[in-house]
């Protein structure tokens, strides 16, 4: 530092100094330190810098109406949210690695293809029974007919197996065409 010039970062001053920098009594400065606004370099003395900014973040928080207390504990809370958020997360990743959970997009997959099944099977009914009920004029031979169709139809909707998502993520890969130069890559799937 050039001289006459003096580095205010490292200035320390006693008591009496913040009290009348601030407008109050040395009391009151105590008071202050013992509230915890404030903090003592040593026995009555202060770093000027530190002193000035925590007294004036106690004004503000004090003009706003807000405790500092208040904004330590809302803090404390936001960072006990945060980790909450982080162990759900971590959570459930590890629920997925474990197959115990799957992603929204494997269980569409999975309930588009059993919904589709289900439709295949409802729609192919009359074809399939028309031809079995030719003949037939006893109600109840007809009526047994259609109650097996239509179970073996159920049937699909309650043939869920877990490994269903499993097999259906599996079976996708990547594919890179040719003309994609930067390699640009979509999921199809191994069947097609």
């Amino acid at each position: 530092m050039s001289a006459g010039k003096t580095d205010i970062s490292e200035i320390v001053v006693n008591t009496a100094a913040i009290a009348k920098m601030f407008n109050l009594t040395e009391r009151r400065i105590r008071q202050l330190v013992e509230e915890g606004v404030i903090s003592r370099a040593g026995y009555g003395r202060f770093d000027l810098i530190d002193t000035v900014s925590k007294y004036v973040t106690f004004l503000k928080l004090s003009s706003e109406g807000i405790d500092e207390n208040d904004v330590v504990e809302s803090l404390d809370y936001e960072k006990w949210l945060h980790e909450k958020a982080k162990r759900e997360k971590a959570e459930i990743e590890l629920a997925h690695i474990k197959k115990e959970m799957h992603r929204s997009e494997e269980v569409e997959k999975v309930l588009n293809h059993m919904v589709m099944a289900f439709r295949s099977k409802v729609l192919s009914l009359p074809t399939k029974v028309a031809l079995m009920l030719i003949n037939r004029e006893d109600p109840k031979q007809i009526e047994a007919i259609l109650e097996q169709n239509i179970h073996e139809a159920l049937h699909e909707l309650a043939s869920y197996n877990p490994s269903m998502f499993v097999e259906i993520v599996e079976n996708e890969v990547l594919e890179v065409t040719e003309d994609d130069t930067k390699a640009n890559a979509k999921a199809v799937s191994k069947d097609s």
